[in-house]
């Protein structure tokens, strides 16, 4: 969209909010997602990237575990170029890069954590962590839901990326944390204008 020189754009800042199911060790994981870009230019987009999920799984891989899982958490810097960009629509090609956390755990042992949103509560004891380097490229579609009366607009956003994992794990192999990730939610163009 063309921006007026005199006054703010009203799309300056784009929340995308998605489930995702990507592959993990040959097994499907299921979680949350969410990139909230800034537009330095009509098309161009800056911003940070999250993503968790945790799926419990038969391996210990040697560490005498009960009832292992694994939660899986990723943070990174993400840059968006939107190839298509109008009222109706966005297709943008984008590039995550980051550290992604995938944390061995044994739900059977754990240990009294205190957080100022829960108080205290015991959590499962991290048994390893593998940390990665990784780089995601993908593409992004939204499509015009509809705009709510004094609100910014609510988009159907999709997602799909390759994420490729760079890193020493403590446990599996490094390509087993290399796949696939699909996304599927909402997103809000101008939430904070």
């Amino acid at each position: 969209s063309q921006q007026n020189n005199n006054s703010k754009s009203n799309d300056n800042f784009a929340v995308d909010l998605l489930m995702f199911q990507s592959p993990v060790i040959n097994r499907n994981f299921y979680g949350f997602s969410a990139d909230f870009k800034y537009y330095l230019k009509d098309k161009w987009g800056t911003g940070l990237n999250f993503a968790i999920a945790n799926k419990r799984i038969n391996l210990d891989y040697s560490y005498d575990l009960v009832e292992p899982d694994i939660t899986y958490l990723s943070v990174g810097w993400l840059n968006q170029y939107d190839i298509v960009q109008n009222e109706k629509v966005r297709v943008g090609v984008n590039l995550n890069n980051g550290i992604a956390f995938f944390n061995l755990r044994d739900r059977t042992q754990t240990e009294l954590v205190w957080d100022e949103f829960e108080g205290h509560s015991e959590v499962p004891i991290v048994q390893a962590r593998n940390v990665f380097y990784v780089i995601e490229p993908g593409i992004t579609a939204s499509f015009l839901l509809f705009t709510p009366k004094n609100f910014s607009p609510i988009y159907l956003t999709t997602q799909a990326k390759y994420r490729q994992a760079i890193g020493n794990p403590k446990f599996a192999q490094t390509n087993d944390y290399s796949n696939y990730f699909l996304g599927v939610g909402i997103s809000i163009i101008g939430p904070f204008d």
